[in-house]
């Protein structure tokens, strides 16, 4: 495609329609750079194609150059002031900036040119959320529903919106509309199940973590948060088949390994669960919670006073101020005997 667009170019070098299409088929193969010097060729022949400027602004946004992309979308501007797919443009790369006021402002412009947008509707609903203004952000969503009732990402956002607020009904609400209308979307039924998870309605919760991963058996997450709810159901043998199943996907997650050791903790086969922690401190070794749990099998059921120490004098030194660390290391101590060394440690607690 790319090639027969060159060779239009060549058949008539001052041709911007020829440019155009060869800078549309590099953009279609994310070449931004090639698409952004075919874009300008067209305008310096034809400097009259406010959509060209427009697109040189959408190359330079994809690649992270939003100031420059501004630039570009202005240009555009001057030509059709009344183009709202620009200002939506402008917006995001404003919103690509962290300057979420403009970014606002260019999207309020957009609709009053294109009022029926739904994307327009759903990013200010976003920026309205990160700023807490959940008001605003509810009014931006239920706009958006009158447009597209069936867009069943309003209704996820509207669920995620109202569980900030931890109004859990109204989540629940949304999240059971949203599923009416993408019955098939694993992280819908996941996320479901989540605030069930939170609600303490297990049962329920982990059918729906099973649905998620009937449609998505890749889906880490909801095997994951499976396993969780089948810890707090005391059953063990079910929560380490869903780790299992997890780890094959995705093998470096150090929370699986501290998730697996936890279990088998609980079936107090504390040789796996020291393996299982061991194997989430390789992924991350600054993690106290994963190093604390092993130092404790080892002071208080290995009596292994030696490793012990090894894990709560790491632990003071990423929290040289937790009493609680302190006073175990020195318990430690004590049993090897090393009482200056447990005297030192109980000194610097009281300090």
């Amino acid at each position: 495609m790319i090639e027969r667009y060159i060779k239009a170019t060549e058949l008539d070098s001052d041709d911007p329609d020829a440019w155009i299409n060869l800078g549309d088929a590099y953009y279609n193969e994310n070449d931004f750079d090639n698409a952004i010097r075919c874009y300008q060729r067209a305008v310096e022949i034809y400097p009259y194609f406010s959509e060209v400027w427009n697109n040189i602004g959408l190359a330079l946004s994809m690649k992270g150059e939003s100031d420059k992309a501004i630039e570009y979308y202005e240009k555009a501007l001057e030509l059709e002031p009344e183009d709202a797919t620009v200002y939506y443009n402008i917006g995001f790369a404003y919103e690509d900036k962290e300057d979420y006021p403009n970014a606002l402002e260019y999207y309020t412009k957009a609709l009053e040119y294109d009022p029926s947008n739904t994307d327009v509707l759903n990013n200010m609903a976003l920026l309205y959320r990160g700023e807490k203004q959940y008001h605003m952000a509810t009014d931006c969503y239920e706009r958006a529903l009158k447009i597209n009732p069936d867009d069943s990402l309003l209704y996820n956002n509207l669920a995620i919106l109202s569980y900030d607020q931890q109004d859990y009904d109204k989540a629940l609400l949304y999240y059971k509309k949203a599923l009416e209308l993408d019955s098939d979307n694993a992280d819908l039924w996941c996320e479901l199940a989540d605030i069930l998870f939170e609600l303490e309605n297990y049962d329920l919760a982990i059918n729906y973590y099973k649905r998620a991963i009937e449609i998505d058996p890749f889906c880490v997450e909801a095997l994951n948060d499976l396993g969780l709810s089948y810890n707090v159901k005391e059953k063990y043998k079910e929560a380490i088949t869903c780790f299992q199943e997890a780890l094959e996907i995705l093998p470096d997650d150090p929370i699986l390994y501290d998730n697996l050791g936890f279990s088998y903790y609980a079936l107090q086969d504390y040789d796996k669960a020291v393996y299982y922690y061991k194997k989430a401190l390789l992924k991350n070794p600054n993690n106290t919670s994963t190093r604390m749990k092993l130092g404790e099998i080892y002071c208080d059921i290995k009596r292994d006073y030696r490793k012990a120490i090894q894990h709560f004098e790491k632990l003071l030194k990423l929290k040289p101020k937790n009493l609680d660390f302190c006073e175990t290391l020195a318990f430690c101590y004590e049993k090897l005997h090393l009482y200056e060394k447990a005297n030192k440690c109980r000194e610097m607690s009281f300090k």
